[in-house]
C-alpha cells in the first residue's frame, strides 16, 4: 500500500484525480460488461468477495469518501463540527487490509442495481468535489484508517487509488485459472 505522500505524487491535484477516476471507472464498467452473471456473482473462494461484492464495496467506499469530503468542506466553512477520532485500520494475518464493517458488501444487488449505485455515488462525489473547489487541499483533515490524517484532496486521492486497486485485483483474479 502506498503512503499518503506517494498518493499525492501519483494522483496530484483534483483534476488529475478525476481523470484517474474516470479512466478506472470506464475500465471497471467494461470489465463488468464482459462478465456473465455467473462470473459476476460467484465467489472464487468462500472468503473472497465476488466481483459483484467488490463493486458494491467500491461504491460504499466512494460514497463514504464523498461524505467525508463534504464534511471537511463544512468544517472549513464553520458549518459543521470536526469529526470525532476515527479507529485505526485492521489487517489480516497475511498483511492484507481488512475493510471496516460498514464498508463490507451486503450482497443481494442485481447487475443493474450495482451499476446504478456506482453511477449515483460517482455523480455525488463529482458534485462534492466541484463544490469543495479550492478548499480540497486545505485543512481541516480527517484520519483515514490506513493513510492517516488527510485533507479532502487526500481523501479524493485515496478514492482514485482504491478503485484502481480493486480493478487490478479483479483483472488478476479473473485471469487466473480456476
Amino acid at each position: 500500500m502506498p503512503s499518503a505522500q506517494e498518493l499525492t505524487s501519483r494522483f496530484g491535484d483534483a483534476e488529475n484525480c478525476l481523470r484517474h477516476l474516470g479512466r478506472s471507472r470506464q475500465e471497471l464498467l467494461q470489465l463488468v460488461d464482459s462478465l456473465t452473471d455467473e462470473l459476476l456473482f460467484r465467489r472464487p473462494e468462500p472468503e473472497v468477495w465476488s466481483p459483484a461484492e467488490v463493486l458494491e464495496h467500491v461504491a460504499l467506499v466512494e460514497e463514504s469518501g464523498g461524505k467525508i469530503i463534504r464534511r471537511l468542506r463544512k468544517v472549513a466553512l464553520g458549518e459543521a463540527e470536526p469529526f470525532p477520532p476515527s479507529l485505526p485500520g485492521q489487517t489480516r494475518s497475511d498483511g492484507r487490509l481488512l475493510a471496516p464493517p460498514q464498508m463490507e458488501p451486503k450482497g443481494g444487488l442485481t447487475r443493474t442495481q450495482l451499476l446504478e449505485r456506482l453511477e449515483t455515488v460517482r455523480q455525488r462525489l463529482l458534485l462534492e468535489v466541484a463544490e469543495s473547489g479550492e478548499c480540497l487541499p486545505l485543512p481541516p483533515t480527517y484520519a483515514h484508517p490506513f493513510f492517516g490524517e488527510l485533507t479532502a484532496l487526500g481523501w479524493l486521492q485515496t478514492l482514485a487509488y482504491h478503485e484502481r486497486h480493486h480493478l487490478n485485483q479483479l483483472r488478476h483474479r479473473l485471469s487466473s485459472p480456476g
